[in-house]
């Protein structure tokens, strides 16, 4: 009998709103739309915070962002589940180029085979320290007027010297580095994670691979400037941002495309038959619908939050599934998929599990400027809180988040609080007890060093 395995395909900045099976009028992943006729297409997922940092402890290691004490580096603490996979004789792979989840950061552990595309990390950090010192600098001898026109001349600079470079790697060189891989271990019980940015501002710059521009077709050089210009700025008209969202789809595209060379690989080499694939996104992108643009603003909208789940693989039915799911989910979904116990530090369940039918509201949360923010949804309502706003959201009635009801539904409104103030107490306590045992851990080493 053939062993399971596990391909885990998550796509930075996708949200679902911009899938065909998920609503959207543009037909922007083909094929990841017959893929969701395939199997599972879970309708209510949701991300736990607004970023890559936040996200992806969460989905590695069933956890929520805000019970850990930090995210870069990954806690030593949190147990990935690479590393329980790989302690159990499935080969592990990885593959991608964002620099968040490098091997600088600790996303290597639990990994046979981890690729990055990070050649020197050392340059990465060196590079970032000395923009640091510059902007530094800058503020200490200039006014906010020069600092302005400053930051304004060197992305212009920045955005002319570079407009056909990426600041990733495409998705074809993802996918090439993927199939090599699994073309190695296919015989091997495996399980791999592919990442692609591709869909991941900046939106100057072209779609690799010569790939046919739909969207995006009529966009000149000038335009491309022109996007920079506007968003450097803070002056965004809705044309410039049409234009951004007009790239955002043709690179969707992109990456169906390879994805659709990933499975006719797998289909090729006889794999489907015995492996689960998992297709989801960190997080999503906001233009401008409640003001911001893309992830940077700790909001927690749907724009940012609800993101795709598509499951399919032996034996997996096919049909949509309503349940509420987090990103906590995910974790425990694999070890499912492998058949393997939960640990019973994973704050999750399996997607397929029954118990998650009982599931009754998921969390999500977001840290800037010191300031947490939380959202708690459920079938019906949704509530946005920090210590500055509050805001509720009737989403049968209003599901694009329009009208803050918060004072006309108080009753509502003090269920919801209730149900975040008890998860904020546990976090706390998490957080402290965390603080305790990395306290302990650095007391330990230093002790060791110590020669009596």
């Amino acid at each position: 009998m053939a062993k399971n395995n596990v391909i885990l395909v998550t796509v930075d900045c996708l949200r679902a709103d911009h899938l065909n099976c998920y609503g959207y009028e543009r037909k922007t992943m083909p094929f990841i739309d017959y893929l969701s006729t395939q199997g599972v297409k879970f309708e209510k997922f949701f991300a736990t915070g607004h970023n890559t940092c936040s996200t992806f402890p969460s989905i590695f290691a069933s956890v929520y962002p805000l019970e850990l004490t930090s995210w870069l580096p990954l806690p030593q603490d949190i147990v990935l589940v690479s590393e329980i996979l790989r302690q159990k004789g499935v080969k592990t792979a990885a593959v991608h180029s964002n620099p968040y989840l490098s091997s600088f950061y600790g996303y290597n552990r639990g990994w046979d085979y981890f690729q990055d595309f990070l050649e020197n990390e050392n340059k990465h950090i060196k590079q970032f320290l000395v923009r640091k010192k510059l902007r530094n600098l800058i503020r200490k001898c200039t006014s906010e007027r020069t600092q302005k026109s400053i930051r304004e001349l060197h992305q212009c600079i920045k955005i002319l010297c570079n407009l056909e470079q990426h600041p990733y790697e495409l998705a074809s060189t993802i996918t090439n580095c993927a199939l090599s891989w699994l073309n190695k271990n296919k015989d091997s019980q495996f399980f791999l994670w592919i990442h692609y940015m591709d869909a991941h501002e900046p939106y100057w710059i072209r779609i690799g691979d010569n790939f046919e521009q739909k969207y995006s077709r009529g966009l000149s050089r000038f335009s491309r400037i022109s996007i920079l210009r506007d968003n450097i700025r803070g002056s965004l008209r809705w044309k410039t941002v049409q234009r951004m969202i007009d790239i955002y789809d043709d690179k969707l595209r992109y990456i169906d495309a390879n994805l659709k060379k990933l499975f006719d690989f797998l289909d090729e080499k006889k794999l489907l038959d015995n492996t689960y694939i998992i297709f989801t996104a960190d997080h999503g992108q906001e233009f401008l619908e409640h003001g911001g643009l893309f992830h940077n603003a700790p909001f927690l909208y749907d724009e940012i939050l609800h993101v795709p789940l598509i499951l399919i693989g032996p034996d997996i039915e096919k049909y949509a599934d309503k349940n509420l799911i987090s990103q906590i989910d995910i974790a425990p979904t694999i070890l499912d998929l492998f058949m393997l116990p939960l640990p019973k530090f994973y704050r999750g369940l399996g997607v397929l599990s029954t118990s998650i039918r009982k599931r009754k509201y998921v969390i999500s949360e977001a840290v800037k400027s010191g300031y947490r923010t939380y959202a708690v949804r459920t079938e019906k309502w949704k509530l946005i809180y920090n210590p500055k706003r509050q805001e509720l959201y009737d989403l049968e009635r209003d599901p694009k988040e329009t009208k803050n009801v918060k004072d006309e539904e108080k009753e509502e409104y003090k269920n919801l609080l209730a149900i975040l103030n008890r998860h904020i107490l546990w976090e706390e306590k998490i957080r402290i007890q965390r603080a305790t045992i990395l306290e302990k851990q650095r007391i330990i080493r230093k002790l060791r060093k110590i020669r009596f």
